[in-house]
């Protein structure tokens, strides 16, 4: 976990782009829906939805935390957007053929754009939804999340459940539902 200087409200956003455009694209939400955490003086976050299936809903999933940040925070710092673009990059690679990630960038960029005129409302109502919510301790099933060394460092989250989400996201018009681990397909 890159200590980059977000606020949780930039965190928000961006975990906020990601879910919604997975959704909007067809990925299932996992039940953990969206965590923040607090590490140190910053905020770290993760938003939670099932990666398989056609490899471009997942590439539009990964670029649309970076743009909803950018969008909503215009001057904030996008560094820890790094880990989204190198599994962008990776997806693209075992997907196309050389010197596509750029094309695909481009691409993908224009897609969540349109997303995000027709669905801000949705990214900046989830967003919101999840700064209301309480701080919490981190408990030990965030190990799954989390490495050693950055739960060393956390000192608290706040998390939007996947079914909450959901909620959120039927009433602007996008249908998704959670899928837990253990449930088929």
């Amino acid at each position: 976990m890159e200590l980059i200087g977000n606020s949780p409200e930039e965190t928000a956003y961006h975990e906020a782009g990601h879910i919604v455009t997975a959704a909007a694209v067809g990925l299932d939400l996992r039940p953990a829906g969206i965590l923040i955490f607090e590490v140190k003086n910053v905020a770290a976050g993760i938003a939670c939805y099932w990666e398989d299936g056609e490899v471009e809903p997942v590439l539009q999933a990964l670029r649309a935390g970076q743009m909803a940040q950018r969008k909503q925070f215009p001057n904030s710092e996008t560094r820890g957007g790094v880990p989204d673009a190198q599994a962008f990059s990776r997806a693209v690679d075992q997907i196309y053929s050389p010197g596509h990630v750029g094309v695909m960038f481009e691409k993908t960029g224009g897609q969540v754009l349109e997303f995000f005129a027709k669905h801000w409302g949705a990214v900046a109502e989830v967003a919101q939804a999840l700064l209301k919510k309480d701080w919490a301790s981190v408990e030990i099933t965030d190990e799954k999340y989390l490495s050693a060394d950055e739960r060393s460092v956390v000192r608290r989250k706040k998390q939007l459940a996947g079914s909450d989400i959901v909620e959120i996201l039927a009433q602007h018009g996008i249908s998704t539902r959670v899928r837990s681990a253990d449930s088929d397909k």
